[in-house]
């Protein structure tokens, strides 16, 4: 589930004015975060609200582009993205399958945590509902329908994915340090010895 959620996608410190729109106090937000670190519990639920998965982990994100999305609960999994390429590595079958990031979170509205690309941020609708930003895809075939981010002062605080099949996936982030410093080696990937390798970068 997680990687359905992240691999085909995988956050103002003083009041934004009130002729600025929605994306743009988003885009003043994020730009105050250059990195972003915290723990995570996540619930997945389906169309009618039931309870499909219950998950922990950790989030890293350091700009431009690079993340680290654990997993410790329900099972230990990684997905790292360093800008260029993007690593899942399933813990327990020893799996690690390799894609393209453009090819692959471009697509989602998760690249717009990491990017100030004009042309990224073309590809979506920003609103503000109170005080939630809600992203909207503007391709009918989006894997993921609309991202949720939800503050707390500076930080982000909640973060809401709804892919199209319905599902919503909640991560609600405890423990949030801001602007540490993160080294690059945490965004990258080396397999352990004998690990299967899917490298999707090559088909």
């Amino acid at each position: 589930m997680l990687r359905k959620v992240f691999a085909v996608v995988l956050m103002s410190v003083s009041a934004p004015a009130l002729a600025q729109s929605a994306e743009e106090q988003l885009q003043r937000k994020l730009a105050m975060i250059k990195t972003f670190s915290a723990s995570f519990e996540q619930q997945v639920t389906d169309a009618q609200n039931k309870l499909l998965q219950q998950g922990k982990g950790e989030l890293m994100i350091k700009q431009p582009a690079r993340f680290r999305f654990e997993t410790t609960e329900p099972e230990p999994n990684l997905f790292i993205g360093d800008g260029a390429t993007l690593w899942f590595y399933n813990e327990p079958l020893e799996q690690l399958t390799i894609y393209d990031a453009q090819n692959e979170v471009n697509r989602t509205p998760f690249v717009l945590l990491t990017s100030t690309k004009a042309e990224l941020w073309q590809q979506y609708d920003v609103t503000l509902q109170g005080e939630k930003f809600v992203i909207r895809s503007k391709a009918a075939d989006s894997p993921v329908k609309q991202l949720t981010l939800s503050f707390s002062g500076s930080a982000l605080s909640k973060m809401q994915v709804l892919d199209m099949n319905q599902q919503l996936s909640e991560f609600n982030f405890t423990l949030v340090q801001l602007n540490i410093t993160l080294d690059d080696s945490l965004f990258r990937f080396d397999p352990p010895e004998h690990t299967d390798i899917d490298d999707q970068r090559q088909r």
